[in-house]
């Protein structure tokens, strides 16, 4: 039996080549390394090559895994879809012990986005929810997966750096 090929796009940094800032592709990235699957991984950037997804995803925003020769496009699914095709006994299970998990995820990163979007200086102050973001990223940055996906803090910063207002 032939053994399956799988490719990721993830999003380009500025310079074209390193990892760029996309917490989506970021997240395919490390599932992938964490599950220990052998795949390819391909920076696109797409001011400088806006054609090379137009042959199978066009269109579509990056991330994207190509599975075989099979396209996709959606973040959530494909997580899904590693799961299910991906799993026990050959790579191990990343599901969340609790279904509710994924959500809780979801809604800390919807609240933190905004947070970091914020313009009003009076709600400068980190949300009650959001207090154990901090050890939580802590804990994260221990984990070689998780430092290996991190595009460069320089990234990071040029990312948000329209989204922060002057005070």
């Amino acid at each position: 039996m032939a053994e399956t090929k799988l490719q990721l796009f993830v999003k380009a940094s500025e310079d074209g080549e390193s990892v760029g800032h996309c917490p989506s592709c970021q997240r395919l990235f490390m599932v992938l390394l964490l599950k220990g699957v052998p795949f390819t991984l391909t920076t696109v950037d797409t001011r400088r090559s806006p054609d090379v997804l137009k042959d199978f995803a066009p269109g579509s925003q990056l991330p994207i895994l190509l599975y075989d020769s099979d396209a996709k496009t959606d973040t959530l699914q494909i997580e899904d879809f590693l799961e299910e095709t991906l799993g026990p006994p050959d790579f191990p299970s990343l599901a969340p012990r609790y279904r509710e998990s994924n959500t809780a995820g979801n809604d800390v990163f919807h609240k933190f986005s905004a947070f970091i979007k914020n313009p009003v200086p009076a709600q400068d102050e980190i949300p009650a929810g959001l207090r154990g973001v901090r050890r939580y990223l802590d804990s994260a940055l221990q984990e070689k997966e998780f430092k290996y996906t991190c595009p460069h803090s320089a990234e990071i910063l040029a990312a948000y750096r329209p989204a922060v207002h002057p005070r």
